[in-house]
């Protein structure tokens, strides 16, 4: 795969005016003296900013949402031989107006077919960060958008057209940028298969979706310009480096389900921590103030975590979040072996606890009344990190400690779901926004419950609904992840987010009675499960920031 990636030196490396000066080789020439002849497609702030020192603004960055002239398709932009070009195209070059977006897919595909590539990889400032959705708003592009989306944005400076937009059209905005990132993935992705290659386009990506930088994955699958998601793969960034620090438990599992579970249909990977090779993650858990021995068990939590979370995908089908795991950029370090056995061993196929429910129609209630600078997107996870943390910042947090997670949902999910892949309950964040079709659906399967609403209550639904969860005490924070395997296994991770050592119980409701072994498969021994009464329990202990795990052959949920 190419990879994209720009850091913000390229234009005055191009031009001269940079460090390094590359203005007198080849492509960094032909592309700078480009860039110096076309100012009227340069980025535009919503401030009404320009850099004196780049000039253009934002370090010669052009959006793919850019409509391009054809007469500016630069002439040394030669295809390989045997090139098909895109239908309605003249001599290789495009025959009308189209965005620059369709004018990047067209050349990088020429570009892959020339090293033998099929694919890209774009990573920071080609895709998904787009500093805070306040560069696109050229001239040009706002005058497209306003056609596009059959709305007038009244003459004036860029600020205020800005103004405008992100006040009033928001939604409707994030659609269009969205589209016209089907376009530039999409325009590569059909010029390879157009000259018989199977392409694979996508990048970096964080959870949750930034919509406002262009990457909603079902725009890409369902825009006429986009392609079918088999042709996308999209890596979840992780990972933590000297500029970031570790991620809290559980934060990893959340970002995971929640992003795959929104479209099934893309192909997602996890970009992890390993230690070693050219130690960013240790050097990121030692600027935390955290030795060698923490990291280790927080990689232990989080490949485990990523590796079992689960959703149901567009068939009703319940599979990994995650296609594939992945070691950080800068690492070439050590896999944890054990972890990656037991991932690989056990695969989840079915649920064992409730689903939290992603709604798109939720998410875009929070688009369209924040006005310029408020959040553009739903906290759905940071609600879910929040409530499984321990208690401490906020009120919130840690009102669900010791409930089991693990398994997401969405909207496009629901459908096709059979009976043995219902969850005990539904945990719908922001629920009085759910529309009344999607409720009705939801509580045709199981209960909805919101935390947000009364979150001891909500608790104690939980806990009745089964079929596990940990009881602890006030002091402790033990939470959960459970599956069933393709054995008929029941699968079930413990990790303690504290400190200092925790005990507690495994509580099983609802489940068949008799004498269960559970299989010690990961720091702690086997032990014995009774249940009578379709009830039963065993006593856990882990270590601080530590993580068990067990199996449960035999053990089925009632009703499932």
């Amino acid at each position: 795969m190419l990879g994209c990636v720009a850091w913000g030196y390229e234009y005055p490396a191009a031009i001269g005016t940079g460090s390094p000066d590359n203005s007198n080789e080849g492509g960094w020439k032909e592309w700078g003296q480009w860039m110096k002849n076309h100012p009227q497609y340069y980025a535009t702030q919503w401030w009404d900013e320009t850099d004196a020192r780049y000039k253009p603004p934002e370090a010669g960055y052009v959006t793919p949402m850019m409509p391009m002239e054809a007469a500016d398709w630069p002439t040394e932009w030669l295809p390989p031989a045997g090139w098909i070009a895109p239908a309605g195209w003249v001599n290789n070059k495009p025959a009308s107006r189209i965005s620059y977006g369709q004018w990047l897919g067209v050349r990088l595909a020429q570009l892959a077919l020339q090293v033998g590539c099929r694919g890209m990889y774009c990573a920071d400032y080609v895709v998904d960060l787009e500093w805070g959705d306040a560069i696109d708003y050229n001239p040009r592009v706002v005058d497209d958008f306003a056609a596009w989306a059959k709305i007038t944005i009244p003459p004036g400076t860029v600020g205020a057209r800005a103004d405008v937009i992100q006040t009033n059209h928001k939604s409707k905005w994030f659609d269009y940028k969205c589209t016209k990132f089907a376009e530039f993935y999409g325009s590569m992705a059909k010029n390879l298969i157009a000259n018989g290659k199977v392409p694979l386009v996508g990048g970096q990506t964080f959870a949750p979706h930034k919509r406002g930088a262009g990457l909603d994955p079902r725009i890409l699958i369902e825009s006429s310009a986009g392609v079918a998601g088999k042709y996308y793969y999209f890596n979840i960034e992780l990972q933590a480096d000297e500029l970031r620090p570790p991620k809290e438990y559980w934060r990893c599992s959340i970002a995971v389900g929640a992003t795959a579970a929104r479209e099934p249909d893309i192909l997602f990977g996890a970009h992890m921590d390993t230690v070693g090779g050219q130690g960013s993650f240790d050097r990121s858990v030692k600027n935390a103030g955290h030795d060698p021995a923490w990291g280790l068990k927080l990689i232990t939590q989080q490949w485990l975590s990523v590796g079992w979370t689960h959703i149901a995908d567009r068939k009703g089908v319940v599979r990994r979040a995650v296609g594939s795991m992945m070691r950080s950029y800068w690492d070439a370090g050590t896999t944890p072996q054990t972890e990656n056995d037991l991932i690989l061993q056990h695969i989840p196929r079915h649920p064992f606890g409730p689903a939290v429910y992603y709604s798109v129609a939720i998410e875009r209630t929070f688009e369209n009344v924040n006005g310029k600078y408020g959040n553009n997107h739903w906290f759905c996870l940071e609600k879910s990190e929040r409530e499984m943390l321990p208690p401490k910042q906020f009120t919130q947090q840690g009102n669900l400690r010791g409930f089991c997670t693990g398994y997401w949902v969405s909207d496009v999910g629901i459908n096709a779901l059979k009976p043995v892949d219902y969850p005990s309950a539904w945990i719908v964040y922001d629920s009085d926004k759910l529309p009344a079709a999607e409720r009705s659906r939801l509580a045709a399967i199981a209960p909805i419950i919101d935390p947000e609403k009364n979150f001891a209550a909500a608790a104690e639904q939980l806990w009745a609904l089964g079929p596990v969860r940990v009881s602890q005490g006030t002091n402790q924070c033990l939470n959960c992840l459970a599956f069933v395997d393709q054995r008929g296994s029941v699968i079930i991770m413990v990790s303690n987010t504290l400190e200092t050592a925790g005990s507690g119980s495994l509580m099983f409701t609802n489940v068949s009675n008799g004498k269960f072994t559970c299989w010690g498969l990961l720091g702690t021994g086997n032990a014995t499960l009774t249940t009578v009464g379709n009830k039963g329990s065993i006593a856990v202990s882990v270590p601080a920031r530590g993580t068990i795990v067990y199996e449960i052959p035999g053990l089925k949920w009632l009703g499932h």
